[in-house]
């Protein structure tokens, strides 16, 4: 694989950003789904205001949310839910909204 300059710099930044975690990525879903239960779909690694998060997206109870654990402390920081809403909105799309727990 031949790597450009970017994904040279973008290889290290992840490297630097995993090395800098206290909890793996295995904890932070743990983390997360004693939170909120259900399954994961996706897992990032993050810097959300200068600190960096694990954000889990998850299948719960109907709903798509996101849980952000702290990736030093394995804290759960916060979660956001959008519910998807059961009846149609013209054209066979669902609508949803966003919600703050």
């Amino acid at each position: 694989m031949k790597y450009t300059g970017d994904r040279l710099m973008q290889a290290k930044r992840t490297i630097a950003l995993v090395s800098a975690c206290s909890i793996s990525i295995e904890q932070a879903i743990s983390a997360a789904q004693s939170s909120v239960g259900g399954t994961v779909f996706d897992v990032r690694l993050k810097e959300n205001e200068q600190q960096l998060v694990w954000r889990v997206k998850l299948v719960a109870g109907g709903q798509r949310v996101k849980v952000y654990v702290d990736a030093r402390s394995g804290r759960v920081i916060h979660a956001k839910a959008e519910i998807l809403v059961s009846q149609r909105s013209g054209r066979g799309h669902f609508s949803s909204r966003e919600l703050e727990n």
